[in-house]
């Protein structure tokens, strides 16, 4: 008799924000013996290796860490145990725990809040009840009196979710209540205590546009919905005031991480479209570089023409035509909703002057940089280069809507791509 080999392909996988599964397959050799189960070490948070279950009693190969926090990393080895004794350990396996929507949130606006005085987050030295943060809801006769609870709601599971052949749309739906307990009831403080609720509401909407806005350069989101309602308690000893926000995520999300996606949020503040100064020609070129950040819906056909040579064999039979490449020839196109400082001289000195006039009655070359972005850490940023005559602007209005603005332009050239 002899002890067993490793147990072979051990893998980790997160599966909740505080449980690790760890799966394996049996060793090559059980030494002659019936293996009885398993030796599971674990690395927490690099530290050392300690023992995490000594035996685990059955020849099962796999095994739950529920011991675990959210953002815990845990590596894991696992050796083979029979009559013998304990073999030799696996290969390393690790995973890390995810924290959950709610907690990010919740950690979201405790690390930016910024109000003071009644509202603040810290003691100060005439206040001491403070706002409190949890992503739970309060416990019922253990209410704070000034606090801001975080909960994810969705009815079943973790989301909503439509899948589609090669991406998904995922909605998550939170509840983001702010309690603010009235200490006096009478008619001339009420409504001071009014106006802190609506500051608390207001500073809770700011700090959700920090990270949850389909422009704040998350690379994912690409809707959010919010909508408060108000559960005020007007018992004469403590009346509260309570507003709950119903705050819908919708994301839409690739199969694959690097897949590139065609909105600005994909890249942040440097925008879709970037007017590239050196490389463009014209007699009135603006002093730098300009970025437009209220760009979207660009489309880019390009191509050769094809010239059509006939061909047969004899005269008897049908012709045939044979396409060589012609001149080149392309289009662009994209929406715009301008601000003030997209028409500036200090950019395109006016939108009439964004088609390059030259003094010799030619259309100047404006050379656009087109960015989108995938979802990988850091992004990737596929570069489109294009060279572009400007021949049309279209300006849009429509009732209670922005004022858009429709640009086309031939292309010069082909275009080219970089990622950056």
């Amino acid at each position: 008799m002899a002890i067993a080999t490793a147990p072979l392909q051990l893998s980790a996988e997160a599966t909740i924000e505080t449980t690790i599964e760890l799966r394996w397959s049996p060793p090559e050799s059980d030494g002659g013996d019936i293996i009885t189960g398993y030796f599971i070490e674990r690395s927490l948070n690099g530290a050392a290796f300690a023992t995490l279950v000594a035996d685990t009693g059955n020849d099962d190969t796999f095994f739950t860490d529920s011991t675990l926090s959210a953002r815990d990393n845990g590596k894991y080895r696992v050796s083979a145990i029979n009559v013998s004794g304990t073999g030799p350990p696996s290969n390393l396996a690790s995973a890390t725990t995810s924290t959950s929507e709610a907690q990010t949130i919740k950690e979201l606006l405790f690390n930016n809040w910024s109000l003071t005085g009644e509202l603040s987050k810290i003691v100060t030295s005439n206040m001491t009840e403070v706002v409190n943060f949890i992503n739970r809801d309060q416990v019922p006769g253990n209410k704070k009196a000034k606090m801001v609870t975080v909960q994810k709601i969705n009815a079943i599971g973790d989301q909503d979710i439509t899948e589609h052949p090669t991406y998904f749309e995922q909605s998550e739906l939170f509840e983001i209540t702010c309690f603010l307990q009235v200490p006096d009831s009478a008619d001339d403080l009420f409504n001071v205590w009014i106006d802190l609720m609506q500051q608390m509401t207001s500073e809770v909407i700011r700090i959700l546009k920090i990270l949850y806005s389909p422009s704040s350069g998350t690379g994912e989101f690409f809707r959010t919905i919010t909508s408060w309602t108000k559960d005020d308690t007007f018992f004469p000893d403590e009346p509260m005031l309570v507003r709950t926000l119903r705050f819908t995520v919708n994301r839409i999300l690739s199969n694959s991480d690097e897949v590139f996606i065609g909105y600005p949020g994909a890249i942040g503040s440097n925008g879709v479209l970037v007017f590239d100064t050196s490389e463009s020609s014209g007699d009135n070129l603006p002093a730098s570089d300009y970025i437009y950040t209220q760009v979207y819906r660009v489309e880019v056909v390009q191509g050769w023409r094809n010239i059509p040579y006939i061909t047969t064999d004899s005269p008897q039979t049908t012709a045939i035509p044979i396409y060589y490449r012609g001149a080149f020839a392309g289009r662009f196109t994209c929406m715009m909703d301008l601000k003030k400082s997209d028409i500036t001289p200090a950019t395109l000195n006016s939108l009439s002057q964004i088609f390059l006039p030259q003094n010799n009655g030619e259309l100047g070359t404006a050379v656009f940089l087109h960015n989108v972005g995938n979802t990988e850490v850091p992004p990737v940023i596929l570069s489109e280069t294009l060279f572009v005559n400007i021949t049309e602007t279209q300006k849009i209005t429509e009732n209670e809507e922005l004022v858009k603005f429709h640009i086309r332009g031939n292309l010069t050239q082909p275009s080219t791509y970089a990622t950056l």
